[in-house]
């Protein structure tokens, strides 16, 4: 099995900015969301916006396209170390295409797991980074860990360094790092063992995920 860094080399993939910022490349542009405005987020990069509907909306017309994965990073080349890995399939629990990819242009809220609300990777780690954007209760999951790992300071958002995203779309018979052809979830488990082994503190999924 190659290394991740090798495979990400040989992959098509969409690779952006994760978070738009003021012009210091680190101060995280913030908004407000909500029937009354209430609710402060973190604002994705435009950027991220575009490659994602872009991807997505290919890949639906596409009969091989399985759903893709993501590696959000930071670093670069050699230097990247891959701070989380997740997927999106195409295929929904109850329907031939995920809620989580449709409607895209105009719905901000689920958006290939990257979405504003709630359950959604932006929606909580802006609860976790902002406080109150979600109430009652906290932050699912371990945001407070990508928080922790990502930002030096929340009030203002500022990120250690900057935050990149790969989008990887998967096809039928594609080929993950063990050389064996795989279904998105099946790469999915290989990516995030590879990054495990050589990233175990930096990585921040949990339990495999």
């Amino acid at each position: 099995m190659i290394r991740l860094q090798e495979w990400l080399d040989t992959q098509l993939k969409y690779t952006t900015l994760l978070f738009e910022t003021q012009a210091d490349g680190l101060t995280v542009q913030t908004h407000r969301r909500g029937a009354t405005q209430d609710r402060l987020t973190l604002t994705r990069h435009p950027e991220f916006d575009l490659a994602m509907i872009e991807m997505v909306e290919g890949g639906l017309i596409n009969p091989d396209w399985l759903g893709f994965m993501y590696v959000m990073f930071t670093g670069a080349g050699a230097a990247l170390i891959p701070r989380y890995i997740g997927k999106a399939e195409k295929k929904g629990v109850k329907n031939d295409v995920s809620v989580n990819l449709l409607r895209l242009r105009t719905d901000s809220t689920k958006f290939g797991r990257w979405g504003y609300n709630s359950a959604y990777h932006i929606g909580e780690l802006s609860h976790a980074v902002l406080g109150d954007a979600f109430k009652p209760g906290k932050p699912q999951g371990s945001y407070g860990r990508w928080r922790d790992a990502l930002f030096s300071s929340t009030a203002p958002p500022v990120l250690r360094e900057p935050v990149c995203i790969h989008l990887i779309p998967w096809r039928s018979g594609a080929r993950g790092p063990s050389g064996m052809v795989g279904s998105v979830a099946a790469v999915e488990y290989e990516l995030i063992a590879l990054a495990a082994a050589a990233y175990p503190v930096e990585l921040l999924n949990t339990q495999g995920r």
